[in-house]
């Protein structure tokens, strides 16, 4: 998910020179400041609230890894936590969530503002998406991948508690997107007769689910989903050959990605267009960037710094109320793969 002033340089913590707008440096990707590799691993989810609140989340080591970004500097938040992060989802300074999957079984944390902490997580089957919106409304979507079907959970009275969703025969749920408590989104993929498979993508309002027409008959799931105004929203639909899916509230806009390019997840750049993350080569030293501008009805390719090694893709987040982005992944190197942090800005 899925996510105030702009970032400064007293807030990334680097002194400047300040010089004419005309001579500034034009935004680009960089390497984020203050991140120091520790262990082997990487990171696959980042959640941003404020210029001066952000948590990502993946594996290091054997451990779960938690970030926190303060305004200033990543810090990492120390636990015994062993599992892989599906869903990292984040309302505020007293409000986070974490689900994931260690093997078969599936784990949840909350966090209070003090400490992060083991929930219960009712299933059945696994957690494959989570999130939130800043009034704390709190969604899950897990998957039984043994007897098929999908349950969609609601964080109530500190506890995730099922919620019955009308759902289309078969249907397959892949992700959820949360703006409010009347603004909730549900993506994935519904077949009447299981041969003939559809795009699905459902809305709440607060009163009642409506779908969404995506298309015809297609085998491509809604992967990814946000929420950019209320009942308006972004969408992939495929993990190959990519289109990128618009709502605007009155009808969708669908256009495939350039190149025949699929991509893993998205995000808004803050001045309305959205920025992807493409699949790239498997020596690209580069981590490639795909942004749409909505307003000039065009697609930019980005590159963020050149690496030693390869970096992979993991997750992006715009920082509210500014146009600035970070990603996070994993930098293939030396047989190992380590955590990176790239920001644009």
């Amino acid at each position: 998910m899925r996510r105030a002033a702009a970032f400064t340089a007293v807030v990334l913590g680097v002194s400047l020179v300040a010089v004419p707008a005309a001579q500034a440096a034009a935004p680009k990707w960089r390497k984020m400041p203050g991140v120091r590799t520790v262990k082997a691993g990487a990171l696959n989810n980042v959640e941003f609230v404020s210029p001066k609140l952000g948590w990502a989340a993946g594996k290091e080591g054997d451990k779960l890894a938690l970030w926190r970004w303060n305004g200033r500097k990543w810090s990492r938040v120390g636990n015994d936590f062993a599992f892989a992060p599906a869903g990292l989802a984040v309302a505020g300074p007293k409000q986070a969530w974490i689900t994931g999957v260690e093997l078969t079984a599936a784990h949840a944390l909350h966090y209070n503002g003090t400490a992060w902490r083991e929930v219960d997580f009712p299933g059945p089957g696994v957690p494959v998406d989570l999130a939130a919106g800043p009034d704390g409304t709190a969604v899950s979507v897990a998957e039984d991948l043994f007897k098929g079907g999908n349950a969609v959970h609601r964080w109530k009275d500190g506890a995730w508690r099922r919620w019955k969703v009308p759902l289309p025969k078969n249907a397959v749920l892949s992700t959820v997107e949360v703006r409010a408590k009347n603004d909730i989104w549900l993506g994935g993929t519904y077949s009447p007769d299981r041969k003939n498979f559809h795009s699905l993508l459902l809305h709440w309002n607060g009163k009642k689910w409506r779908r969404v027409k995506v298309g015809g008959v297609s085998t491509k799931a809604i992967t990814q989903i946000v929420a950019d105004g209320p009942g308006t929203a972004w969408a992939l639909r495929g993990s190959t050959a990519t289109s990128l899916v618009r709502w605007n509230g009155k009808r969708v806009i669908d256009r495939k990605l350039p190149r025949g390019l699929g991509a893993l997840t998205l995000t808004t750049d803050g001045t309305g267009g959205v920025w992807m993350l493409p699949y790239s080569d498997s020596n690209a030293k580069e981590t490639p960037y795909l942004r749409w501008h909505e307003r000039d009805d065009l697609w930019d390719f980005a590159y963020g710094p050149r690496r030693e090694g390869v970096p992979g893709l993991g997750d992006l987040d715009n920082i509210p109320g500014t146009s600035r982005v970070v990603s996070v992944g994993g930098l293939d190197r030396d047989d190992q793969r380590f955590p990176i942090v790239e920001i644009f800005r």
